[in-house]
């Protein structure tokens, strides 16, 4: 089987990244959190790898004021966006960066979060398939200054890592498969 036949760009092809709206507009507790975010980006998770997000990470984020604090120990659907772009992010970048490409933003929560949504789907599908769908500009990411330009350049890493770790994971299935 080709590549390019498989269920990873079936699944790459398939995948949608919440927008804002479409995450619950209540308060959440940390495991609610820790569902969504893991629900949500289950796609990049690997057979050897730990949990995509734990609470122990997201105290730490909190801590090192990356993300704002709770309230009363709530989320707001505007801290799971923003855990969702570091759990994607922090493959690539350290926290330290990730924390910088935030706070340089220059949108509202809702506008910055559902653009990077549209841009890492649309680099997904791009380094995958080379398929991008020009015509939706609604929510593109606009290259117009340097902190885009550092966010797309971002994603588009992230969406390259991706790809390498999904065709060692197919060569690996090819290989077990001729040794059967």
């Amino acid at each position: 089987m080709d590549f390019k036949d498989s269920h990873y760009i079936k699944e790459i092809l398939d995948f949608h990244l919440p927008r804002f709206d479409e995450l619950p507009n209540i308060d959440l507790y940390m495991d609610q959190v820790l569902s969504i975010i893991e629900n949500s980006l289950s796609i990049f998770s690997s057979e050897n790898e730990e949990n995509i997000i734990t609470k122990s990470m997201i105290n730490n984020y909190v801590k090192q004021n990356v993300i704002e604090k709770p309230f009363k120990k709530r989320y707001k659907r505007f801290h799971v966006s923003y855990l969702i772009i570091i759990s994607t992010l922090k493959r690539v970048l350290s926290i330290s960066e990730i924390s910088k490409i935030i706070n340089n933003q220059d949108y509202e929560v809702e506008e910055f979060y559902n653009m990077f949504c549209y841009e890492l789907e649309r680099s997904l599908k791009d380094t995958f398939v080379g398929e991008v769908d020009c015509d939706n500009t609604e929510n593109k990411l606009i290259e117009d200054n340097i902190h885009n330009k550092i966010l797309v350049a971002s994603i588009r890493a992230f969406s390259n890592k991706v790809y390498v770790q999904k065709l060692i994971e197919f060569n690996e299935e090819e290989q077990k498969e001729t040794l059967c």
